[in-house]
């Protein structure tokens, strides 16, 4: 395997704008992770960025995928990205375009492309949901990669969270699996530590809502919410911080679960974030030192493949465990779909006998694909 992308190996990545890339190398650099800066013109912030000492991985993301001017993966990629991305010492990201739904032609165009490039490229696939709608469609698409040998980045199209469906996160998994090649997840959430556990090479957890995800082009956009939200450890999950007060209130007895030890925190709880000069800016630092020091409590230590799987299950089993608590207290309360799809989907390899499922009955199933 190329060096650079060896150095990308178990890596949670934090994926930003450039404007926000100086402030996160810090982050980055404490935690040994990396990042991911999606934007057409990465050159003077990786400049700065390594002539300021951070010299963690960096991956550059052209976007040309999102947005309403998205191009399609038809249109194939620019050499000359590549070429840029190389000269500043990186690892090459292709500048893809969308990936529709069985666009087998998009597809080749843009592995054979790629293969073709000289030194360490990234095939960047941005996916429709529906690439995972069956396994034999994710089973071809498995062939297609290994057929090529190139590495790939997958992002996967959604409305809401690809990883809140069961079919989708189903055949991801399956894909990671079948091919032989490594496979990175960009524009993701939490699950991108789960993903790492079930084998990714590397994955990226996003700054903003529209960097978590891909947004159909059908939605108009990235959905927009107000007020300033907050990932919680302990629910695995992301929670506006008035909800956070409303929980912390009805839930007396389970203060312990609220208690953050992140470096913005300090060992007291998220809540408190509300009372800061600029909330939304400390809100995202808590995020992300809260989901990269899960990570490290995942993978600071040598585990087998097994023993990271049956990690993440009981991390989901834990966090399901505790929106119960806070759905017996607190009105209307709604567990995430990514951790209940994560537990049905998912085993886990080590306790299979001893741990019980969740009840079918909290279980909702999934919407089946249509075409």
């Amino acid at each position: 395997m190329d060096r650079l992308l060896d150095q990308l190996a178990r890596r949670l990545l934090i994926q930003c704008r450039p404007s926000q890339a100086e402030a996160l190398a810090e982050i980055a650099a404490a935690h040994d992770s990396g990042l991911v800066i999606t934007g057409a013109t990465p050159e003077s912030t990786v400049q700065t960025l390594r002539r300021r000492g951070f010299d963690g991985p960096i991956l550059c993301d052209a976007n040309r995928y999102a947005g309403r001017r998205r191009v399609s993966a038809r249109r194939g990629i620019h050499p000359a990205w590549c070429r840029r991305q190389q000269a500043l010492g990186l690892v090459a990201l292709t500048d893809s375009g969308y990936l529709e739904a069985r666009d087998w032609q998009g597809l080749r165009t843009i592995l054979r492309a790629a293969a073709t490039q000289r030194g360490a490229v990234v095939a960047m696939l941005p996916l429709s949901a529906r690439w995972f709608a069956t396994r034999a469609v994710s089973d071809a698409l498995a062939g297609e990669v290994n057929t090529y040998g190139v590495p790939v980045a997958v992002a996967v199209e959604h409305p809401a969270d690809p990883f809140g469906v069961q079919y989708v996160l189903r055949h991801f998994l399956g894909l990671v699996r079948a091919t032989t090649v490594p496979v990175l997840l960009l524009r993701c959430d939490v699950s991108a530590i789960g993903a790492l556990c079930h084998g990714v090479h590397a994955a990226a957890i996003g700054t903003t809502s529209g960097l978590r995800h891909l947004y159909p082009l059908l939605t108009g956009g990235r959905p927009r919410f107000a007020g300033v939200s907050v990932f919680v450890r302990h629910l695995l999950s992301y929670h506006r911080l008035d909800t956070c007060d409303t929980v912390l209130a009805g839930t007396p007895d389970s203060s312990q679960f609220w208690l953050c030890d992140c470096d913005i925190c300090g060992g007291t709880t998220p809540a408190r974030l509300r009372a800061a000069d600029d909330p939304r800016t400390v809100a995202l630092h808590h995020s992300l030192h809260a989901q990269l020091l899960l990570h490290r409590e995942i993978f600071g230590r040598p585990r087998t493949p097994d023993q990271l799987v049956s990690s993440w299950h009981e991390t989901c089993s834990h966090a399901l465990f505790v929106h119960r608590q806070v759905a017996d207290h607190v009105g209307r309360w709604h567990t995430p779909l990514h951790l209940k799809t994560w537990y049905a989907v998912t085993d886990d390899p080590l306790n299979r006998a001893d741990i019980p499922r969740q009840p079918a009955r909290r279980l909702h199933p999934s919407p089946q694909p249509s075409d």
